[in-house]
């Protein structure tokens, strides 16, 4: 527990039913872009993906566990974070938008589209998994105990799925991964959220201390049968330091004044060549268009456009 701030929280929350109070938005739409079948991807079974917090790339790459995994490994050498502060870039990353969201609000939800319902109609086992979560589909803002903060769980805030049970429980704490991952790879859900708490994604505690958390959860992931079994992990980080704007345009163009920065981003897979370096420029756009392609699901919102690229590049270059 890091804050007196933190501590009424606590105490709120044990005493009271959190009470949701909605953006005010339109009715969610249907995407009108088509799956799209992307070569390479066919060979992805299970996709990881593990969100780390405001770190530059320059500084992510001066901290050497995390320059030993961009080495072992594959990486994007520009790769851009969708805006400022954390929260609008989680629901950039898992719908396609940011929907009037520029703060990191606790109780604002969206009716819109997203990946997990997406995901759930298409078929497809998924789980988002918050480290210091204390139970399945546990909606609040913040819990001191596990230093889990709510603005980094995107999936709290898209109104369909909260308001479904079945959906709202594939939400879950972090450590219900741990026993999937050392069993047979189908009990692994195909698509994997992960949020590390506010020390360990680096929020709250220094870098060196949120690389020595990522080096152990890419060795238990990279150990397991579902990534040796065409398992793609992507790690990026929410956004940059809060001086940097820059980001890409609907051209797919760098440029500055709008966008949450310049950050690393990891490719870790068996199907990608290690050492190599994509410098083909990405967002969390393009993230999100990669996962819709591997899972042939349609194409929300930004990630549609036919100007951004995706992650194929990396599947291109042989092992």
């Amino acid at each position: 527990m890091r804050t007196m701030a933190r501590l009424v929280v606590f105490t709120l929350l044990a005493l009271a039913v959190v009470v949701v109070r909605p953006l005010p938005v339109s009715a969610p739409t249907a995407p009108d872009h088509p799956a799209k079948a992307v070569a390479g991807f066919g060979q992805v079974h299970h996709v990881f993906v593990i969100v780390m917090e405001n770190l530059g790339y320059r500084a992510a790459l001066a901290v050497p566990e995390l320059k030993a995994l961009a080495q072992r490994y594959a990486s994007a050498s520009q790769y851009y974070a969708t805006t400022h502060p954390s929260l609008p870039n989680y629901i950039a990353l898992t719908s396609g938008g940011t929907f009037g969201i520029t703060t990191d609000c606790w109780y604002c939800q969206v009716a819109v589209p997203n990946l997990g319902q997406e995901l759930t109609a298409k078929g497809v086992s998924w789980g988002a998994y918050m480290q210091g979560l204390p139970a399945d589909c546990w909606l609040g803002p913040w819990w001191p105990p596990g230093d889990y903060a709510g603005k980094h769980d995107p999936f709290r805030y898209y109104q369909g799925i909260v308001q479904s049970k079945a959906l709202c429980q594939h939400i879950q704490p972090l450590h219900n991964l741990t026993a999937q991952l050392a069993a047979f790879a189908p009990v692994v859900p195909r698509f994997v959220w992960i949020t590390p708490n506010l020390c360990n994604d680096g929020h709250d505690c220094l870098p060196s201390q949120a690389a020595h958390w990522l080096e152990l959860e890419v060795a238990a992931i990279t150990a397991s049968a579902a990534w040796k079994d065409g398992g793609l992990l992507v790690v990026t980080w929410d956004e940059g330091n809060g001086s940097d704007t820059r980001g890409l345009n609907q051209r797919g163009q760098v440029t500055s004044g709008a966008g949450g920065g310049h950050v690393l981003t990891l490719v870790i897979s068996p199907l990608v060549r290690p050492g190599l370096v994509i410098s083909t420029p990405l967002d969390h756009f393009s993230l999100l268009k990669t996962v819709e392609e591997i899972f042939q699901l349609p194409q929300l919102g930004a990630s549609a456009s036919p100007r951004l690229a995706d992650f194929s590049g990396f599947l291109s270059a042989r092992p």
